[in-house]
């Protein structure tokens, strides 16, 4: 059942007056606080959770559209015989950034594949993208207690991760990833304990055909499991092989990017620095492990 609160959240009927609730028309500020500083609906609802606030007596759960009803409600100012919460500027700013995540533009092509390979260079997690048709793209952390966020035009982001690819592909030494030696006896104790009993069936007076054959096809299946995948080796080399033959172009940055980089971290600094799958993580001062 959906239940709705008579009276908004924020305020409380005391002696047949409307008063101001404290502990809600403190979480009425916060809200604000916390939209104004570029945490998303869902962000806030989800703390107003972990703080253990109730929207009503019912429950206390919330969601997004708890926290946008209270970011359009007018009565915080004072309005409608309601004592004021927040000040008029504070509910303007609010009003001004809601207006403008209305409009979206697309994303385009080149930066999906940054988008998809973006993290935080401060605690890791993925880096969000907003798309608003005025002012530049925001990029910001996922995680909401971090706050590392970075505002830069489409057209910047694309020009300083090439420059990035080039530079790493000018020292194709930095991909190198050597292939982990195997001494072919690296057995799990699951092929151990198969093989045991595949001996021990054998050594019966009258073995299972079936049984023995499914044994054997469990062990292959279990050793072909344990192999190493030598694949993303083998690209790296043959990606370092083609830095000598052909001349560094956008065909040779995509290609780089796809196979070498596993993520594109935005630093605090407002700089990329790369992390590559063997374990490299490059910045604009070189080589880092």
């Amino acid at each position: 059942m959906a239940w709705q609160r008579k009276i908004p959240f924020g305020y409380a009927m005391e002696n047949g007056e409307i008063q101001c609730n404290t502990t809600e028309s403190e979480a009425v500020r916060d809200i604000f606080r916390r939209y104004l500083n570029g945490a998303a609906y869902s962000k806030i609802a989800d703390e107003m959770v972990h703080q253990g606030i109730h929207y009503h007596q019912h429950t206390a759960e919330w969601n997004k559209h708890m926290v946008k009803r209270i970011l359009e409600n007018e009565r915080y100012l004072g309005e409608k015989g309601y004592p004021a919460i927040i000040d008029q500027a504070t509910y303007m700013n609010a009003q001004l950034l809601r207006g403008s995540k209305t409009d979206y533009a697309p994303c385009p092509d080149y930066i999906l594949p940054i988008r998809e390979k973006a993290i935080c260079g401060v605690c890791g997690v993925n880096m969000l993208r907003d798309t608003k048709a005025n002012g530049n793209p925001r990029w910001h952390c996922e995680n909401s207690d971090c706050g590392n966020r970075l505002y830069i035009t489409d057209e910047a982001l694309r020009d300083a991760l090439a420059e990035r690819l080039i530079a790493l592909a000018s020292n194709p030494s930095l991909l190198d990833w050597p292939v982990p030696r195997s001494s072919g006896d690296d057995h799990t104790l699951e092929v151990v304990r198969i093989e045991n009993e595949i001996t021990r069936e054998l050594n019966k007076a009258a073995p299972s055909v079936d049984y023995t054959r499914m044994l054997i096809l469990a062990c292959a299946a279990e050793k072909y499991a344990g192999l190493y995948d030598r694949t993303p080796h083998r690209r790296i080399q043959r990606l370092q092989a083609r830095f000598v033959s052909r001349p560094i172009d956008n065909t040779t940055c995509d290609a780089l990017l796809e196979t070498a980089v596993s993520g594109i971290a935005f630093e605090s600094s407002g700089k990329l620095s790369l992390r590559l799958v063997n374990g490299i993580n490059y910045t604009d001062a070189g080589k880092e492990n």
